[in-house]
């Protein structure tokens, strides 16, 4: 398990055009979690949450910036197929993040493509969830056997066919005329393992 994770939402499509809106973060929710351990080369399974506000601080900076991701590498929000990295895989960018109560939420802005008939079908059809890819910028805590994330910082979203949380995605998606991930501090994972360790041992 590495200190960057994914998680995944599902979302419904309507409308057409190239404004996509939704919610990206849930918070309050409790999800079942299970990852790889490349340590352990087993899956590691636990349950979590983002609390409130946990998206804050890169909503604020965004904000700051105007979204301008030549002013800031980590105001660039990708929005992605699958997670795959590479150029024909991204299909949009954030033109908008927001904190609110119930989570945070993006408006992305999709790119003129040759493909757009096929892209517009893949988010109705099959890719029907939204998915972040994200690292701790503060240590989560554990919260009645919860690990609750306190803050993060969103390295992209991609659309996905596994969505894992249920509350959230994409609200609509609509006409409209209008690089690399900076490093930042994560908590040793090995805190996590050891407070699964200790749920595991309290349940026995």
């Amino acid at each position: 398990m590495s200190d960057t994770f994914i998680r995944s939402v599902d979302f419904s499509l309507r409308d057409d055009g190239r404004t996509l809106h939704g919610r990206i973060v849930p918070y309050g929710e409790v999800a079942d979690i299970a990852e790889y351990d490349e340590t352990k080369n087993e899956i590691v399974r636990y349950r979590e949450q983002f609390l409130p506000r946990s998206m804050a601080a890169m909503v604020q900076g965004f904000i700051a910036r105007g979204g301008d991701a030549s002013k800031r590498s980590n105001c660039f929000v990708p929005l992605l197929i699958d997670h795959r990295d590479n150029f024909d895989s991204m299909i949009g960018q954030a033109t908008e993040l927001t904190d609110a109560e119930d989570g945070a939420w993006a408006t992305f802005r999709l790119y003129e493509d040759d493909r757009m008939t096929k892209i517009r079908s893949v988010l109705s059809e099959s890719h029907t969830g939204l998915s972040v890819m994200f690292r701790d910028t503060r240590p989560p805590k554990l919260i009645d056997g919860v690990i609750s994330r306190v803050q993060v910082h969103i390295a992209h979203v991609a659309a996905t066919a596994t969505p894992a949380y249920a509350s959230a995605g994409i609200a609509s998606i609509r006409s409209s005329d209008t690089t690399d991930m900076p490093v930042v501090d994560t908590p040793r994972l090995q805190s996590v393992r050891e407070w699964l360790a200790s749920e595991r041992a309290n349940s026995v």
